[in-house]
């Protein structure tokens, strides 16, 4: 007598972690996470750590935590000059008010952070590449990909709030200075540094977008 044992004709694929999400906004968070800790709109690299490609991005990925690294410490030695000193033309440029004395010590604390983390990154990621297999990344689940991604997004994290919080602390006090010129200044840097965001933005939602042309043009040259 034989049994037979049913098989599901349809058998059910599981998603690996390093793989964006179905959903819409989830995607979209997911893409902006991989854009700020990896450099990259995706985890497609993670497929092949033995290639020359993978040995190029962690090369990438050193360079850019030793910058971050330096521009925290540029952004540190600042926000302690506020900290510890004493206008010397208050009218100008009162740095020592109350609120604008409050968003320097964010941003003092957020660039310390940024220092101790970027260290700590630099050091972990240099030596996980060099002495342990990352082919594991790819069979990670997606709860230890969103905890790594966050890690190595943390120092750029607390390096743009500690100079986002730098920014209002000196344009608080310009903006309070008793001189039309210094408040003009001020109004001028702020559209500056909004209008800059804003192209951040664009250029992000545009720079690798493919075209109609393009895929027009690719579906005329399959046939």
């Amino acid at each position: 007598m034989t049994t037979s044992i049913p098989v599901n004709s349809s058998p059910q694929v599981l998603e690996n972690g390093y793989q964006a999400p179905n959903n819409p906004i989830l995607r979209l968070a997911f893409k902006t996470l991989c854009v700020i800790a990896v450099s990259r709109e995706s985890l497609d690299h993670w497929k092949n750590t033995g290639n020359k490609e993978w040995k190029d991005h962690v090369s990438i990925m050193v360079n850019r935590f030793e910058n971050t690294n330096i521009t925290a410490g540029l952004v540190l030695a600042t926000t302690t000059l506020f900290l510890s000193s004493v206008p010397p033309i208050k009218h100008l440029m009162a740095y020592n008010s109350s609120i604008s004395y409050i968003f320097a010590m964010v941003s003092f604390g957020a660039a310390l952070l940024s220092v101790i983390s970027g260290s700590a990154v630099l050091v972990i990621y240099e030596t996980s590449t060099a002495h342990k297999d990352m082919d594991t990344l790819k069979r990670m689940p997606r709860h230890q990909v969103i905890a790594l991604l966050l890690w190595l997004a943390y120092p750029s994290v607390c390096l743009s709030i500690s100079t986002c919080f730098l920014f209002v602390s000196i344009f608080i006090a310009c903006f309070w200075s008793d001189n039309s010129v210094i408040n003009v200044i001020t109004v001028l840097a702020c559209l500056a540094f909004l209008s800059n965001a804003g192209l951040t933005l664009y250029v992000f939602s545009v720079v690798g977008e493919k075209r109609v042309e393009d895929q027009k043009n690719l579906t005329d040259t399959s046939f």
